[in-house]
């Protein structure tokens, strides 16, 4: 629901990967909301009483409608249905981007492939993400005049710019009938191509729609819930280094993931039915394709081939401290016995040896010591070390539904 969307967002903040419009968990009131009749009829009867009787309307604890809890995130303008570009670029291909938007827009896909896989979106087709394309224009340039160099009218010659000025917007290896996915897009631009009286077209994506995200379990029955970019073909090419050195070195940090799972719990403790288990069972599920993410940016897969990877789980080994009964008694032993009597006397001579003095024993000052080092490690270990692999065999029925 509405924590899935703040979720999203938080996940898109601490990747620093900037495609989810701020979003965050807001109480509004408004007449527009649904509300029962009783809440409704509750509201009228007081705004009337409160108009009538202002002495009695001031007792009132609140005036209005109930103020309800949900998501409010940041409208984003010159945005449309990723379908209607796609569509356009195949259908037009002299809107299509230039090479260098297209490696632009490659490296912003890719972004979104991260989000939706980590989060495990459940509902992303082509209509419930963003994108926002600005075509090349002309820049308007004011006239350059050389007033030093006389001008005759009579002689002036039309003046033809040579074959080095001219601007050719389409790429000279690419076919004009070719898909966009067809493009060579790690292909360097000409160095002929001068965009000096022309503005480079512009390309933006918003990954919108998220409240169908963070299952508490990989699909396994009917539904497999594909994600719509799979059969896109900026999903057959292999990840870039771009964003290879933007998310490995977070994914590949357990401290890093510890930190996420825990700024999650607080957002989605604002639930009212908040269960324990049912959020670290959604947690084991982001673990896992987190696992999943780091192993296909390490290889340098392509997003098609990471959902074809083995659905996994995650889950977190708690180390239990177990003592046993000899090592206590062992160090209960081991502990100085300090007589009043005694102390009091060599207090009173002055004479005090520094192992006589009370105070915490050597034996019970290890433990603490090893318990610090332990914790201070706890962020270098690896994922092995840290969480349990748990592969899900059971596939849902309808692969592609």
């Amino acid at each position: 629901g509405y924590l899935s969307e703040v979720g999203a967002s938080l996940v898109d903040e601490k990747l620093k990967l900037g495609i989810v419009p701020p979003t965050g968990v807001v109480e509004l009131a408004a007449p527009t909301f649904y509300y029962d009749r009783i809440d409704r009829a509750k509201a009228r009867t007081k705004e009337r009483i409160q108009s009538r009787y202002p002495n009695i309307g001031r007792r009132f604890h609140r005036i209005g409608l109930p103020e309800k809890t949900g998501s409010f995130q940041l409208f984003v303008k010159g945005y449309q249905d990723a379908a209607h570009w796609l569509r356009t670029w195949v259908n037009q291909p002299e809107t299509a981007p230039p090479p260098v938007t297209q490696r632009e827009f490659q490296f912003l896909f890719e972004k979104l492939v991260a989000l939706d896989y980590i989060i495990r979106n459940t509902d992303r087709g082509s209509d419930n993400w963003l994108i926002k394309y600005i075509l090349a224009d002309v820049i308007d340039r004011a006239p350059v005049h050389n007033n030093d160099i006389p001008c005759d009218p009579a002689n002036a010659k039309p003046q033809v710019p040579g074959d080095e000025k001219l601007i050719d917007l389409v790429d000279s290896e690419v076919i004009p009938d070719a898909p966009l996915g067809s493009l060579h897009i790690d292909d360097p631009a000409p160095a002929e191509v001068e965009w000096a009286d022309v503005s480079i077209p512009t390309v933006d994506v918003a990954a919108i729609d998220n409240g169908l995200a963070f299952p508490f379990k990989h699909p396994d029955e009917w539904r497999a819930y594909p994600f719509g970019w799979a059969l896109l073909p900026q999903a057959r090419i292999p990840f870039s280094d771009d964003i290879v050195d933007l998310l490995l070195p977070k994914l590949d940090d357990t401290k890093w993931v510890r930190e996420l799972c825990e700024d999650l719990r607080r957002v989605f403790k604002n639930d009212k039915g908040f269960d324990k288990k049912i959020f670290e069972k959604q947690m084991s599920v982001m673990r896992g394709q987190i696992f999943n993410l780091r192993e296909a940016l390490m290889k340098k897969k392509s997003p098609y081939q990471l959902i074809q990877m083995p659905p996994q789980l995650m889950v977190e080994v708690k180390q239990k401290k177990k003592k046993s009964r000899r090592s206590r008694n062992a160090e209960y032993e081991e502990a100085p016995n300090y007589d009043s009597d005694a102390s009091a006397v060599h207090s009173a001579s002055g004479n005090v040896e520094p192992e006589q003095q009370p105070g915490p024993s050597t034996s019970t000052a290890g433990p603490s010591t090893s318990s610090e080092a332990g914790a201070s490690s706890i962020g270098s270990k690896s994922w092995q070390e840290t969480y349990e692999q748990k592969v899900q065999t059971k596939l849902p029925f309808f692969r592609w539904w």
